[in-house]
């Protein structure tokens, strides 16, 4: 395997927030991006977009130049392994003790993509207002919380 296509949503800030941290980083396998919304997957991957049980607009998919297709934190899993200081970090990831965590993480992630989007956009006040509403209330030791 020398290349992996990840396939992005290029309208959703934090895809290309990710895109641009995986583009930054030394790769043993060549990370080739095309946005969902290019007709380029079509050409390249005719009659991917009708795989049953896949949803390119709800996970992530990545597609090896061999014709493997990831999806979900299995896509995850083979981005990190094409990136030299993340390797370790995918095989740990792929063990049968911590993939269902990595599912629960990317399924979290992607249901909310689009509200973390969004705060990514937002101005610095907005998202510090937004944060600061969110957050539980502080306790001091000895203290009880509620």
């Amino acid at each position: 395997m020398k290349s992996l296509y990840v396939l992005y949503d290029q309208e959703c800030s934090l895809c290309l927030s990710c895109g641009h941290w995986l583009m930054r980083q030394a790769a043993f396998i060549q990370l080739r991006f095309i946005p969902l919304q290019s007709p380029e997957i079509a050409q390249r991957f005719p009659g991917l977009k009708e795989w049953d049980g896949l949803d390119l607009r709800e996970k992530l998919v990545v597609v090896s130049d061999e014709g493997a297709v990831y999806q979900g934190q299995y896509a995850w899993i083979m981005c990190l392994y094409a990136l030299r200081d993340y390797r370790e970090w995918s095989q740990r990831l792929a063990e049968p003790l911590l993939l269902p965590f990595a599912r629960r993480v990317c399924e979290l992630v992607s249901r909310n993509r689009l509200a973390i989007s969004h705060f990514l956009k937002a101005p610095t006040a907005e998202l510090r207002n937004t944060l600061a509403a969110s957050l539980p209330p502080v306790c001091s030791i000895g203290t009880k919380c509620d």
